[in-house]
């Protein structure tokens, strides 16, 4: 699918650069940008029946229940450490010691899982039918697939996106649906990539979480302030998630062909500057009503 114009505020988008898909097909793709709102968006992305095949891989951690490599028992273990985190974070924000939580792009179902332990009644969305397997045998639930969720009349206390927005075709279709489906006290609570981080700067079109063309969209605090506005929306905090800056440079360090140690240097200049900066670090957690 090819953008002319930006799908929120029509205005025109230039080209910043060309980067390529690194974990499965090598193909090349546009970023290209909002005149305007700041909106990036991969140009052209692939459309809902074709984007799957940019999924089948065994390193596509978030869709992959097994870890291979040192790199991603590190990974695991640093995940199972913001798991706990994004408990609390729900916690201090949700009224509700437990509630009814639905977590968009579920993946293999780590969170639900955390979540489940603590007495939460949880549900999940992924379109991959390979996650939606895992989490059913891993937790007994029936995890839906997008248009199974979008016919449902179900509430929910809280809704998550983690790193889930920026894969979805129409993100503005998914905020319309997500605000009928929430309580009239629920939060949504989304993660992004921030591409105004000092490792986006820094790696520019090597930039691990481009990731093109499985994010086909890419956000700043500014742009997705416009984008969830007209839906009833405000954001009303904004956290750091401290490990992906690590995360993120050692991948993109290895898209360049650089060492593990080059991308951990740089990950810890990127940590440290968004100490004194939030809008300088990876990945920003959004907390929205």
């Amino acid at each position: 699918m090819m953008m002319n114009c930006c799908p929120i505020c029509k205005s025109e988008m230039k080209f910043i650069f060309s980067t390529k898909d690194y974990l499965v097909s090598g193909e090349s793709f546009d970023i290209i940008e909002c005149d305007s709102c700041f909106l990036r968006i991969t140009n052209p992305f692939p459309n809902e029946q074709n984007i799957g095949n940019y999924y089948s891989s065994n390193d596509y951690i978030s869709h992959n229940d097994n870890a291979s490599g040192i790199f991603d028992h590190i990974y695991g273990f640093v995940r199972s450490y913001q798991l706990n985190k994004k408990k609390k974070l729900i916690e201090k924000y949700c009224d509700k010691i437990n509630g009814k939580i639905l977590d968009i792009g579920c993946g293999a179902g780590d969170f639900l899982d955390v979540m489940k332990k603590g007495h939460w009644d949880i549900n999940g969305v992924d379109i991959s039918e390979k996650a939606r397997g895992i989490v059913n045998n891993k937790l007994n639930i029936e995890v839906m697939d997008p248009d199974s969720w979008i016919k449902s009349d179900t509430q929910y206390d809280v809704i998550t996106c983690w790193h889930s927005l920026e894969h979805v075709h129409e993100p503005w279709m998914y905020l319309d649906k997500i605000k009928k489906s929430l309580n009239p006290d629920g939060i949504l609570i989304v993660a992004l990539p921030n591409y105004h981080s000092t490792d986006a700067k820094m790696y520019k079109e090597f930039w691990a979480a481009y990731d093109t063309p499985r994010h086909l969209y890419h956000f700043t605090k500014e742009s997705i302030n416009k984008i969830v506005y007209p839906h009833g929306f405000n954001i009303r905090s904004i956290y750091r998630m401290n490990f992906d800056p690590f995360y993120v440079s050692i991948l993109s360090a290895r898209h360049m062909g650089k060492s593990v140690i080059y991308g951990l240097i740089n990950g810890f200049n990127s940590w440290l500057s968004s100490i004194f900066s939030i809008n300088k670090c990876s990945s920003l957690i959004f907390i929205i009503k």
